[in-house]
């Protein structure tokens, strides 16, 4: 393992304030209503308003089967029909959110005021993230000087999701002040930018406008705008506020952090971990030098979360004393589902068990391969697993294979726990617009409606020795 340097110690100690809205905050936000294109001022018809599209991770949606719902803003753009969408509302200091979604190798931005660009790009798995990259604040332009473009701020890290997944954007900007004369005497400033709860930008003054700006001059109020003539993307959930209010940290750490990152070979921590709300005992986190971890439950045989870029801040373990003994997560955090992944069932309709019984249950702790991966291993009622998750395809994805030994009937494996499943092509699906799953090509899944939402299954049966699915985030 190895520890962070001061200075990076410092940066992270910046990452990890959270952006938490109370509730009476949450209610002052407007909605941008996406039911139509009105709000827009002249919208080209590259955009477009639905409900539903394809997209998938591997290669371009095309933007295929749109219906005529509403909620979801298109950027259906064409070699003729490429503009940029600008709200008739115009805004100074604003807090701003939004959800949205990437194709492949696809280039967008947002402009506040029409003039200071967020960028947004497929910047997925991109290990030292530019300007240019998603989340990054876009360089100012000269085209007369010998070196054009200056000015612009990486974002802290890389916190992107896969091509077709949602990705949220919150943004703290405010806008250049102006004197009675109209002389400027404050720059436009981006207070804090989150990309899918990271903190990527903060306090990053901008001089002028970015490349590409609507307009070249500045002013104390302007329209959002979306860029429209470089890639398709997907927007929606599009909310705002007055910036009449300042932003709560709980930043709770301020005499420095304990930052655990992995060295050569994958890094195993046993700790408490806070899962959606409930303290966990029994979890081990894997990190690996390429920057892509998760974390398991050994009481249920559980793969619980994964997530890319940094591994885990451990200061609630090891600094006085560490009375929590809770490790955080860095980077942004995919939660799957908890509950057992094996498990007996009377029939394919019966109910999924929540938790699996102490005395089922038999962890029989772990194995090491040569490069340090662990293979869980557990009994449950008889039947021996061994659990191994490990890096696919150059770190794309994560594989995870699970071997039976004496399975018997009425044996099933839940891969996925969802409020929504989407199929995405044969043998992948988008779960929750967060993550995909991706089959074996001769998998036969049970996917069926249940109180929260919908599981997909496997059938195990008395003959099944060993099986394997994927997860792309």
């Amino acid at each position: 393992m190895k520890f962070l340097k001061i200075h990076q110690i410092r940066l992270l100690l910046m990452c990890l304030a959270t952006f938490n809205l109370s509730m009476a905050q949450e209610a002052e936000l407007s909605n941008l209503s996406l039911n139509d294109l009105n709000a827009f001022d002249s919208p080209g018809e590259n955009w477009e308003i639905t409900s539903a599209f394809i997209s998938d991770f591997a290669k371009p949606w095309g933007i295929k089967k749109l219906d005529k719902g509403s909620g979801v803003l298109v950027n259906n753009l064409t070699k003729v029909h490429r503009s940029h969408l600008i709200t008739k509302k115009e805004f100074g200091d604003i807090y701003l959110e939004l959800d949205f979604m990437m194709d492949k190798g696809s280039n967008a931005g947002v402009y506040l005021q029409g003039r200071y660009e967020i960028q947004l790009l497929d910047s997925w798995r991109k290990e030292d993230p530019i300007f240019s990259d998603c989340g990054g604040i876009y360089q100012r332009w000269n085209s007369t000087a010998e070196v054009k473009g200056f000015e612009g701020v990486a974002p802290l890290q890389n916190a992107t999701r896969a091509p077709g997944l949602w990705q949220q954007l919150r943004i703290r900007f405010r806008a250049p002040r102006f004197n009675s004369d109209g002389k400027k005497i404050a720059n436009a400033r981006f207070e804090e930018v989150y990309l899918n709860d990271v903190l990527v930008q903060q306090q990053v003054e901008v001089l002028g406008p970015t490349r590409s700006a609507k307009f070249g001059d500045e002013k104390s109020m302007g329209p959002l705008m979306i860029q429209g003539d470089h890639g398709k993307l997907a927007i929606r959930n599009i909310k705002y506020s007055d910036f009449t209010y300042d932003v709560p940290s709980n930043n709770k750490r301020a005499n420095g952090l304990i930052i655990l990152n992995p060295d050569k070979k994958p890094y195993l921590l046993r700790s408490f971990l806070d899962y959606q709300g409930e303290k966990l005992n029994y979890v081990v986190s894997i990190g690996t030098h390429e920057g892509i971890h998760y974390s398991y439950d050994v009481s249920q045989g559980s793969l619980l979360q994964v997530w890319r870029g940094r591994f885990m801040d451990v200061t609630d373990m090891w600094h006085s004393r560490g009375i929590s003994q809770v490790a955080m997560p860095l980077g942004s955090v995919v939660p799957l589902f908890r509950g057992p992944s094996i498990a007996y069932l009377s029939n394919k309709d019966a109910e999924w068990p929540e938790n699996v019984n102490l005395e089922d249950m038999h962890d029989t702790s772990y194995i090491l391969d040569q490069k340090g991966i662990p293979t869980f291993k557990y009994k449950l009622k008889g039947v021996s697993v061994r659990d191994k998750i490990e890096l696919e395809n150059n770190g794309e994805s994560l594989r995870r294979n699970l071997a039976i030994e004496n399975s018997t009937e009425n044996l099933y494996c839940r891969v996925i726990s969802a409020k929504q499943l989407e199929l995405v092509s044969k043998n992948l699906y988008r779960v929750n617009g967060m993550y995909y799953v991706r089959l074996n090509q001769n998998s036969s899944p049970i996917i069926r409606e249940t109180a929260k939402g919908q599981e997909m299954l496997l059938t195990l049966g008395k003959y099944e020795k060993s099986f394997s699915y994927s997860i792309i985030w």
